[in-house]
């Protein structure tokens, strides 16, 4: 009987959402704390089974358009028998909330694909495929969520850049929460490009001040200098509210955390929804801010080391 299983996570953009749209630089981090498991079993029929939809993979919905996609094209090219089969997809992301969860998924499925038949994947194919079905979910990818949902290292990202892994040593902790309310990233990067478009000057230095925030980010996260990141948190976020990004969710989430001893917070991805994410000195601190966070209206809550980033780490 075939069988295979392929496996990825989640991700969170820690700075540069929007800048990285005009050239300036982004990173992410993969989310380890946050699996995606895709199971495929040899069975009578074709079926999906996973918390998104249940039932005949030709009848996925159309909110699944990428993951039907990517299932048909993956069939197709791999197998040439026709065996019948069940897709199990086990993950805890939240849709729509900046955590790569379509990314996710597709590299899991397609992982799941290559193992069930037997075949040879290498990255770049991976990314291929990642992307094929990313651009049917939302629209032309930017690769950032690929990358990052099929890596163990953060990403540094900017346009026209190559995208390039490194590795830092601190010991803070990211606290992510999800504000139960869906992100709108298409509409939010097409109100951007418009602010942007009436007035160059002042949006684009709004842009051009996150771009070098994620810099400044970054460097610090080398350092492990956690109060200067958790400053530059705090500045991203006022930008990020300037360009009418915030809701009053992620406001009252980020005000809680802030308070519980955050040493800073911001959205992260598109905004007027989604996920924050917020800067902890250790567990004990981050613990704390997730209690807040929960007691606020979270819908859910994630805690991330930022140790394991370290490049002598002993990741699973």
């Amino acid at each position: 009987m075939l069988k295979g299983i392929g496996k990825s996570h989640g991700k969170t953009i820690i700075m540069g959402e929007h800048a990285v749209v005009y050239g300036y630089p982004a990173f992410a981090i993969p989310l380890l704390s946050t699996p995606v498991i895709v199971k495929i079993k040899q069975s009578h029929d074709n079926n999906l089974i996973s918390k998104y939809y249940a039932g005949k993979i030709d009848q996925i919905p159309d909110s699944l358009s990428g993951v039907k996609f990517l299932i048909n094209l993956l069939d197709q090219e791999l197998n040439h028998d026709h065996v019948k089969y069940s897709i199990s997809i086990d993950s805890g992301l939240p849709i729509e909330r900046g955590m790569g969860s379509s990314a996710a998924i597709a590299c899991a499925i397609t992982r799941a694909f290559f193992d069930c038949f037997d075949k040879e994947l290498d990255h770049q194919t991976l990314l291929d495929y990642v992307n094929k079905s990313e651009t049917v979910t939302h629209g032309k990818a930017s690769g950032l969520d690929a990358l990052t949902v099929s890596s163990e290292d953060p990403i540094k990202f900017g346009k026209g850049v190559a995208p390039e892994r490194f590795h830092f040593n601190s010991d803070g902790f990211i606290v992510i929460a999800d504000s139960g309310v869906k992100g709108k990233t298409k509409e939010t990067v097409a109100d951007v490009r418009q602010m942007y478009d009436q007035d160059q000057a002042k949006i684009g230095a709004y842009l051009e001040q996150l771009g070098d925030y994620a810099t400044k980010a970054s460097e610090y996260l080398t350092k492990g200098n956690l109060k200067q990141l958790g400053l530059v948190f705090t500045l991203a976020n006022e930008i990020l509210t300037k360009l009418n990004l915030s809701i009053p969710k992620t406001d009252q989430l980020i005000e809680a955390a802030n308070n519980s001893g955050a040493l800073g917070s911001k959205i992260t991805g598109g905004g007027r929804g989604g996920c924050i994410i917020c800067l902890a000195r250790n567990l004990n601190n981050s613990q704390m801010i997730q209690k807040a966070l929960i007691k606020a209206g979270a819908e859910q809550t994630w805690i991330q080391p930022l140790s394991i980033y370290a490049e002598d780490s002993d990741i699973d």
